[in-house]
């Protein structure tokens, strides 16, 4: 995912907003077919016994790559690394471009974490759908809208939209390597699926959530500080 990509895109509001109403659109009613068509089957395939001994422990070791906290600390991290302590090493000041950028790079990853997650977390009180856990059959249509227990947060994936969100700025911080961000982000999405917390749908409109908060945090970014990647 190129800088330049996104750089068309902040730059235009009309590109903007017809690049997020066609992705919000599209991670909605894929999200919506799943949600009709193939959400109980593949909880149904991962909660039998015998696949639930074979995929859950596994993805269970694996899920927690999508943790918030780690990619906060991410951030937080690069940011005190390009703030107070590499600009400091002497050996290190012909690169101080490069640690500005991955200064600001931390900062617009904090601020799409935040918005991103604002967004996953009000969805999920307001939706209030059922884990697919808590089913005898994996029901993927029972609601209890404005509620805070956990139980009831299945729509969307918090994990889905923290992966999508990390991929979308390493990539952004390492281009080369986007692919591999992104083949990651959607395996840890499958995790959520398989461990049972989450259906299809759920990382589906997670990861939207993901991206399209990624695009605000970042338009904000540049319309109204001097962080900006662009």
């Amino acid at each position: 995912m190129h800088a330049q990509l996104f750089t068309g895109l902040l730059e235009s509001p009309k590109k903007f907003k017809g690049h997020f109403l066609k992705v919000l659109a599209l991670g909605f009613f894929v999200a919506l077919a799943a949600a009709f068509f193939i959400d109980q089957r593949i909880s149904q395939f991962f909660g039998s016994p015998e696949n639930h001994k074979i995929w859950w422990l596994p993805a269970r070791e694996l899920t927690d790559i999508g943790l918030s906290e780690n990619y906060f600390g991410i951030a937080l991290g690069c940011w005190v690394l390009t703030r107070w302590i590499t600009p400091r090493m002497v050996r290190l000041q012909k690169f101080s471009a490069t640690l500005d950028y991955y200064r600001r790079w931390s900062l617009n990853f904090l601020m799409a974490l935040i918005i991103s997650g604002l967004f996953v977390h009000l969805i999920k009180g307001f939706v209030g759908r059922q884990r697919p856990h808590k089913s005898l059959i994996f029901d993927p249509l029972i609601f209890d809208p404005m509620t805070t227990h956990w139980h009831w947060h299945s729509f969307p994936s918090g994990h889905s939209q923290v992966m999508i969100t990390a991929a979308t700025m390493f990539s952004l911080a390492l281009p080369k390597w986007r692919w591999l961000w992104i083949a990651i982000a959607v395996g840890i999405c499958c995790t959520r699926i398989i461990v049972l917390d989450h259906f299809l749908s759920d990382t589906i409109f997670g990861g939207t959530v993901g991206y399209l908060g990624t695009l605000i945090a970042l338009k904000w970014m540049k319309n109204n500080t001097s962080q900006s990647l662009f």
